[in-house]
């Protein structure tokens, strides 16, 4: 049951749940805030959630969608060469303590695309420190962003801004700058 330092009043006759602390650092208990979100009665109202297809509790990482979606694939990559081979330039992402899709695994998948590099290996920076990595082949940027896990925006949102900027702009992942003094 909810205490009354966990209600925000937003305006008059309207009222949200406090379900967790946002702040600058990564909340370990950020699941645990999302699971009693979800299980909100008005938040199911709102996603129509359907109780009759829907288990009683929702959980995080549950095997309910995978175990019932028959017609998913089990890879994208034939959806990506459909993308590069119909002009999209395709992103992909890892935080390098992935431990759920690790980045080696991704580049696995990547070299079998059988892409040309177009850019090779190479550091990113954000703010003159090392963001992570990058590298650009033909129709596909794959960027690894240092020191984020399995959700990059959730564990450095600041890099992560830095990379949908430049996904939106058309531009590689930034270089560092060089100052010179004359």
């Amino acid at each position: 049951m909810p205490t009354p330092s966990d209600l925000i009043n937003a305006s008059p006759g309207l009222v949200f749940l406090r379900v967790g602390h946002v702040s600058e650092k990564y909340d370990p208990c950020t699941e645990a805030h999302s699971t009693v979100y979800f299980n909100l009665p008005e938040v199911q109202k709102a996603l129509h959630v359907s109780p009759e297809f829907a288990p009683a509790r929702w959980d995080t990482c549950s095997d309910v969608v995978n175990n019932n979606w028959k017609d998913s694939p089990r890879t994208v990559l034939d959806i990506y060469k459909e993308l590069i081979h119909s002009g999209l330039h395709v992103w992909v992402f890892s935080g390098d303590t992935d431990a759920v899709i690790p980045v080696t695994s991704t580049r696995y998948s990547i070299d079998a695309l059988k892409l040309p590099t177009v850019q090779p290996w190479r550091t990113w920076y954000d703010d003159g420190q090392v963001g992570g990595w990058t590298q650009d082949y033909a129709g596909l940027t794959f960027v690894v962003v240092r020191g984020a896990g399995h959700e990059v925006p959730l564990h450095k949102p600041k890099q992560a801004l830095t990379l949908v900027k430049a996904f939106l702009s058309g531009t590689s992942m930034p270089t560092l700058q060089l100052v010179s003094n004359s």
